[in-house]
């Protein structure tokens, strides 16, 4: 196979699709070609108790209609539905208990609940206050390749990839480094019941659930008496105090920027500096121009959609491109195949650094669940990637075909190993 070419998985669409959503490992690899299918012959269609929007604009719709489109899609809604009926009576109460605990999380809640927790943390992740982060996300980053370039192959994933966006977040709410790692663990955990169809993977994120919330809730006690730390961790605590936050509420806003906190980050790292090796004229291209970062991160974004799709449940009755989509079903924006519409995308699968409207992407939502912390997503890979095309030139993959895992929400390769090659000498040494 070579650096660019994708391999096409057999079976009819449905059956991809299901594979797809299944989270098998090779479908997860390689799905291109099937959202590709997807969106150009069937950019409406019902798979099982769910509906897939595959364009653009319709994904863009779903997006940003918050009154016909709910984002508590995981207790009410088709796929709920379905799912609840599927589990035993033990896996029904954990399933259930996960559910009451996550419509606390501000990116699964509607109307007026969704205004008052994303007023709260808007208070902080404003591009002013993440572009003031700069230095320390350089400072890390540094640090973590000084320790990659004494290995012959070193892996991005487990090396760089988790541990930076973790490292950032943890420091703004004051997790120790020595936790960090349990921390990922535990995400890991409840991520891979994204799927919610899976019962020994429901049970795993039960328990982690509850691990994860009784450890935030021990942090909370020393952070509440001392009330020294960031910004963000002072506004939280503020929001409490005044009654903004219930205690149990803002429990949940830890565990979800901690969980949440780093995924797409992550993804856009691993992922993103997949391609980019397997598209070796973009990196050359970056090398030479390592300022050409921000835009880079961009298309790289577009083209990776570290969140293949976003999920809503309908409030009433609507119709997208002719289809009827009868109230209370659950509805999946392909941000994938949109991100690759050839609508809004000139050569759309074409990887292109230079692209000029990579920002059309849809890869950090739209709309009232925007992503909160797009701009510290943004500047942590421009660091990222301006920093190793600076230092690191001739890097190259170790392995062209990694294996995936995860999810079909939020897949990522279990490792992305590479090497370094010499380091590039700053014209003042």
């Amino acid at each position: 196979m070579s650096s660019t070419e994708t391999p096409v998985m057999e079976g009819s669409l449905d059956d991809r699709l299901s594979r797809i959503f299944a989270s098998e490992p090779v479908a997860m690899a390689h799905p291109d070609e099937t959202w590709r299918e997807l969106r150009d012959r069937a950019p409406v269609h019902r798979l099982g108790p769910i509906v897939l929007v595959a364009r653009h604009e319709d994904a863009r719709d779903v997006l940003r209609d918050q009154q016909r489109f709910s984002s508590r899609y995981f207790v009410t809604g088709s796929r709920a539905q379905a799912i609840r009926a599927s589990l035993g009576p033990e896996q029904l109460a954990a399933n259930d208990e996960i559910g009451a605990f996550e419509s606390m999380y501000m990116s699964r809640s509607d109307d007026e609940q969704h205004d008052r927790l994303r007023g709260i943390a808007n208070r902080v992740f404003t591009p002013r206050r993440m572009a003031d982060m700069r230095s320390a996300i350089q400072g890390y980053t540094d640090e973590m390749l000084d320790v990659m370039r004494e290995e012959e192959v070193t892996d991005v994933v487990s090396r760089l990839a988790y541990r930076l966006p973790l490292m950032v977040i943890a420091d703004m709410l004051g997790v120790p480094p020595s936790e960090r790692d349990q921390i990922h663990r535990w995400s890991g955990q409840l991520g891979r019941n994204r799927g919610g169809d899976d019962p020994e993977a429901l049970m795993v994120a039960h328990r982690a659930m509850l691990e994860f919330r009784h450890y935030v809730e021990d942090i909370l006690v020393p952070l509440r008496q001392h009330r020294e730390g960031s910004d963000l961790l002072t506004a939280l605590l503020e929001a409490e105090e005044s009654s903004r936050l219930s205690p149990v509420e803002l429990t949940a806003m830890f565990v979800v920027l901690l969980f949440a906190g780093h995924e797409t980050t992550t993804n856009l790292i691993s992922i993103g500096l997949l391609e980019t090796l397997r598209h070796r004229d973009q990196w050359q291209r970056l090398t030479a121009d390592p300022g050409l970062a921000p835009q880079a991160v961009e298309e790289l974004l577009r083209w990776v959609s570290p969140v293949q799709f976003q999920w809503r449940a309908t409030r009433t009755d609507v119709e997208v491109q002719g289809v009827r989509i009868e109230s209370g079903t659950t509805v999946a924006a392909v941000l994938a195949a949109a991100n690759r519409d050839p609508e809004v995308f000139a050569a759309a699968d074409q990887l292109d650094f230079t692209r000029p409207d990579a920002k059309q992407h849809l890869a950090l939502g739209l709309g009232p669940h925007f992503c909160l912390g797009n701009a510290l997503a943004r500047l942590e890979g421009t660091v990222v990637y301006e920093t190793l095309a600076r230092r690191f030139p001739d890097l190259e993959l170790a392995e062209d075909d990694p294996p995936f895992q995860g999810n079909a929400m939020m897949r990522n390769p279990a490792r992305v190993p590479i090497r370094l090659g010499a380091e590039r000498r700053s014209p003042s040494s």
